[in-house]
């Protein structure tokens, strides 16, 4: 979704940095001008010595930033004059997703999938942080994902985005573990803690398992 927004958007637009496009003239305008602030962009050493939230570097926008984040640096005003929406999916489906992305995708060291839901809990995507403020929604639509191909064309249709219809593909392809459902992955453990864990993203979107 942002690769397909990110040519229709304006020179004083923010466009964040992701791992696909760092390195290319597409990121724009997610930080401030003074020197610290231009060091801290291109140094990911000073990234780790330096909260993104500090004072100290300003404005910074990045990928999965909160939306509540979004609304302190540009203002209530601007906050409110746009159409805030994302995309959120089935939790028990994107975790699997993700651990694979982790252990295949990135070739990381991966502890077994039971393991990783029971005690990694802090490096799962809960991402109803990223559109929530405490219990509650802050944008103004959630789409699921499995709709997206039909469903984001229309919202740039209802919006009068002018979206070309093509969708660039980024981290797809990745090799799962086992064949078959996500709910092979899953004993009644790990099946429970993810409702316990994404409660409300599954209360949000009537989510089943």
């Amino acid at each position: 979704m942002e690769s397909a927004l990110g040519p229709l958007c304006g020179l004083q637009d923010i466009i964040t940095p992701m791992e696909s496009n760092w390195n290319t003239a597409i990121p724009k305008n997610f930080h401030d001008q003074h020197l610290l602030a231009k060091t801290y962009a291109k140094s990911r050493l000073l990234r780790k010595c330096i909260h993104r939230h500090s004072k100290l570097i300003g404005s910074w926008y990045y990928e999965h930033m909160p939306a509540s984040r979004v609304r302190e640096l540009i203002g209530e005003e601007i906050w409110n004059s746009y159409h805030k929406f994302c995309y959120e999916r089935n939790p028990w489906a994107k975790v699997v997703s993700y651990y694979n992305w982790k252990k295949n995708g990135q070739n990381r060291s991966m502890p077994s999938f039971r393991e990783y839901v029971l005690n990694k809990s802090h490096r799962l995507p809960l991402d109803a942080r990223l559109y929530f403020d405490e219990e509650q929604c802050i944008v103004d639509e959630v789409l699921d994902y499995e709709s997206f191909q039909t469903s984001f064309p229309l919202l740039c249709q209802r919006l009068d985005i002018p979206f070309t219809g093509i969708i660039p593909r980024e981290k797809t392809g990745i090799k799962q573990e086992k064949l078959g459902n996500y709910q092979e992955y899953y004993d009644e453990e790990t099946k429970q803690k993810i409702a316990n864990l994404f409660h409300r993203e599954i209360s949000l979107m009537s989510y089943q398992y």
